[in-house]
């Protein structure tokens, strides 16, 4: 009984195989030549279609850098405001970066600055990598275009590191501070390692000369570094940060002509495969008397056929 079972199985398939392949050779011209004419429109339509090109940038953001000052038993601590790669995909692609950008190069066109955002922001891709390195691509119709769009980012995006009006004038207070201590704290180092007088002129020990030597000295590289440390916090980001300039890509990235013209000849054989057969499946159903009469009241339902009326046939 199994065996039976497997026999008809076997047979079955080997039927719809064999169903296949004759579907394929009476209709071979057609499987090639149509789905041929179809990948060669597509091909074609690759070369009349606009060329996306991609500019490529990496950044490395610095670390943290800070400085510490001791006055009247009071610790005023100085670092250099650091932004992580995170944060600074996210600053790249927010509208304080891409509105700048719209405006300098001109690319609202007159839309709404909503709409034209959005269209900038598909052309825009910042990643972090595992290395910690921010990935910069731009997107554009001509290579020229992609670089500076990746340029014009950097820079709209390096203004935006740079300390607003309040954070910049306490910063210059504190530098001007800075500066005067280090002018002073210098002279007196000067002076104690000359001729071991403190400023009042009283005469130290060697072990106190030695000891305020070694805590003034501590002042002197803490007063420097604020010196050093604020200049670089007022200026923000420098282009130094940009370790890969934007590129000009030399290949365009899309449209990808030829593997569209081998998806759409691919996608139409299979199509005019599956049609044919379905009509091959249609034509032998209609053999059937019982089949047959579907068909016909299946036709008649979508106005595509005849129409029963008292037993009669009746056209449409």
């Amino acid at each position: 009984m199994m065996e039976n079972v497997d026999e008809l199985h076997t047979g079955k398939s080997q039927g719809s195989l064999l169903d296949t392949l004759v579907v394929v050779a009476e209709n071979l011209k057609l499987l090639i030549l149509i789905p041929l004419a179809v990948g060669l429109v597509v091909l074609g339509l690759g070369f009349v279609m606009p060329q996306s090109f991609t500019s490529e940038a990496i950044l490395a953001l610095p670390t943290a850098i800070t400085t510490t000052t001791t006055t009247n038993a009071t610790i005023n601590t100085i670092t250099q405001p650091t932004i992580s790669p995170a944060q600074a995909v996210v600053m790249m692609v927010s509208p304080l970066v891409l509105d700048p950008v719209i405006e300098s190069l001109n690319l609202s066109g007159g839309r709404p600055i909503q709409v034209a955002r959005k269209s900038l922001l598909s052309q825009v891709k910042a990643t972090v990598g595992k290395d910690g390195l921010l990935r910069l691509d731009t997107t554009a119709h001509t290579p020229q275009d992609a670089q500076k769009l990746a340029n014009a980012i950097i820079d709209t995006w390096l203004k935006s590191t740079v300390p607003g009006t309040e954070d910049r004038a306490d910063l210059e207070k504190r530098l001007e501070s800075a500066k005067f201590s280090l002018e002073s704290v210098d002279r007196l180092l000067k002076q104690l390692t000359t001729d071991g007088r403190a400023t009042l002129g009283q005469p130290l020990t060697r072990g106190e000369a030695g000891t305020s030597i070694v805590a003034i000295s501590e002042l002197q590289s803490r007063f420097l570094g604020e010196v050093l440390i604020i200049p670089r916090v007022l200026k923000g980001f420098s282009r130094d940060v940009v370790k890969q300039p934007p590129t000009l890509p030399t290949e365009a990235v899309a449209p990808k002509k030829a593997l569209n013209a081998v998806l759409a000849t691919v996608a139409c054989d299979l199509m005019l495969l599956l049609c044919l057969y379905a009509r091959r499946a249609w034509r032998n159903l209609a053999r059937d008397p019982a089949s047959a009469d579907k068909q016909a009241r299946l036709l008649a339902a979508l106005g595509l056929g005849a129409r029963r009326h008292n037993g009669a046939d009746v056209a449409n």
